[in-house]
This record gives structure tokens, C-alpha cells and sequence, in this order.
């Protein structure tokens, strides 16, 4: 994981560029503020993911062929497809841009039952700013959160595609009896609850593919695996914690990166820090 910050100041411009790595999924990441820049034509060999955070900018090569990308959207561009970018907003534009590769891109969209191509066109998708926004502020900001566990990209995925499907009305994953295979991926998960289960790991118990496990999985217990993962590590430590162990060794005893890795996950399904849950502070509210 790596990261490279830019920043010029002109009389009246201020122009930033952040970058991340996540390596275990081989996606870049990209913060930037552009005021005057403007991209020459070019094209990646990756899907390009972007959100723009404030402003507007154009995203074609063709000056006759405009495509505006307004605040609060999220767009994608395919592999290969030549493609621009400029500021057309007074004040600048501010945006995040995944570069996810294709294999990649695609199992996630399988995996959601969202097409590869349903961002192609703009779309209003507040509800997946956020995500976004803390996503490309841990791979640059936090990068060992993201190198612990890989399922930081998988719910990433989910904020995003799940929103996606919701938007586009796609048709939803038909209820799945959880079958004997489904049974025994979550006991799997019960039996490992302290380290990173990975979804090839999980399927190949199941003897399904990683798409169809995931879909399976959600549709039967209402959880993605690597959501039900998390929620199992977290219920692992609030019993930890209302034991007496701080929630530093909490932290390290279930998987997690650090302390602020476990609080932010356990405030996000409890409500409460991980230290409001510490026995001498039961009695207070939170």
C-alpha cells in the first residue's frame, strides 16, 4: 500500500491529487481537486469507478460529445474506452476514481446481481458518496485496516452495488432454502470467527463459486458472508470487552488492525464505542 500526494498553488487555484493502493483486490484509488487541469484523451485497462464529491466535470474526450458528471454521482468508465476530464464548475471539482480490474469489477457486480455497465450513464447515488468518501480515506489515510482484512473492498461493494440494484430495480436474488452447502459455509464461519475467512476459502467449503456463495448466502441468511463474518467478530468482542479486556488486546484478539479499525466497525453495528461497553462504564449512557 502506498500513497503519493501532489498539491500546486497558483494565484487563484489549488489543485491536489491523492493516491492509494489496495493490493489484495489490485485496485487504485484516486482523491483529487482539479481547478484548471484538464486530462488529455487516454484510456485504461481497468473499469474506472468515479464519484464527484463537489463541482461538475466532463468526462469525455469529444468537445461535440459531452458527458457531465454532477455532485452526488456516480459513473463508470469501461476498459479501453478513450476518455477526458475537465472541470466545468467555477469553484473546481473534487472527485474520488477507483481503477478496479475487470475480473474484479465483474465478480463484485455478479456477486450484487448488478450489471458491469450500469453506471456507464451517470447516476444520482448520494446514499454511496459516503462509502466512497471512507473508502479512499482509509487506503490512503489507514492502509493496514485495509491490509487486514479484505473485507473492507467486499463491504465497500455492497454500500455501492447495493445501491445500484436498488436504483435500477434489477431483478432480486430469488429465496434460497438454506441447503446443506449454506449450513455448512456458517458453521464454517462460527468455527473461525477470529481470523479473515476469505471467500475462495468459504466457497471451496461450500463447493459453490464465490458468486454463486455470495448470493446463495445473502438470500438465506439475509447477511453477505463477509458481513456475517464482521458481525460474528464484533459479537466476539463485546463479549470480550464486558469481560474486562481492553479494547486495545480486543482489537488484536479478533482480527481487527487496531483499535480504531474495531471502534469504527463496532459503533457502526452497535451504536455505542467499544469502550462505552468496558464494565466501569456500564452505567453510564451513550
Amino acid at each position: 500500500m502506498s500513497r503519493t500526494t501532489v498539491e500546486n498553488t497558483r494565484s487563484e487555484s489549488k489543485e491536489s491529487a491523492q493516491y492509494g493502493y489496495l493490493a489484495n483486490a489490485g485496485v487504485e484509488v484516486l482523491h483529487a481537486r482539479f481547478d484548471r487541469h484538464r486530462f488529455a484523451a487516454h484510456a485504461h485497462d481497468t473499469w474506472a469507478i468515479g464519484a464527484v464529491i463537489r463541482g461538475a466535470k466532463d468526462t469525455m474526450a469529444s468537445l461535440r460529445q459531452p458527458v457531465v458528471v454532477n455532485a452526488g454521482e456516480v459513473y463508470a468508465i469501461p476498459p479501453h474506452v478513450a476518455h477526458a476530464g475537465k472541470s466545468i464548475s467555477d469553484n473546481g471539482c473534487e472527485y474520488l476514481m477507483l481503477y478496479v480490474p475487470d475480473a474484479q469489477w465483474r465478480l463484485q457486480c455478479a456477486i450484487h446481481r448488478v450489471s458491469p455497465h450500469a453506471l456507464v450513464q451517470p447516476a444520482t447515488m448520494r446514499s454511496a458518496i459516503a462509502p466512497f468518501i471512507q473508502f479512499a480515506a482509509l487506503s490512503m489515510q489507514s492502509p493496514w485496516m485495509l491490509s487486514a482484512w479484505s473485507g473492507e473492498w467486499a463491504l465497500f461493494c455492497e454500500a455501492v452495488l447495493g445501491a445500484v440494484r436498488h436504483r435500477s430495480s434489477a431483478v432480486p436474488p430469488a429465496a434460497i432454502v438454506a441447503d446443506k452447502r449454506l449450513r455448512d459455509a456458517r458453521a464454517y464461519l462460527h468455527a473461525y470467527s477470529g481470523r479473515n475467512v476469505s471467500l475462495d476459502e468459504l466457497a471451496l467449503e461450500a463447493s459453490l463459486s464465490v458468486s454463486e456463495l455470495c448470493r446463495r448466502f445473502t438470500a438465506a441468511f439475509g447477511l453477505s458472508p463477509h458481513r456475517y463474518q464482521l458481525v460474528l467478530r464484533l459479537k466476539t468482542a463485546k463479549r470480550l470487552l464486558l469481560g474486562g479486556m481492553t479494547p486495545s488486546d480486543v482489537a488484536a484478539a479478533t482480527g481487527f488492525a487496531d483499535q480504531s479499525h474495531l471502534g469504527r466497525h463496532f459503533k457502526a453495528v452497535f451504536g455505542v464505542t467499544p469502550g462505552a461497553v468496558s464494565p466501569r462504564n456500564s452505567a453510564r449512557t451513550f
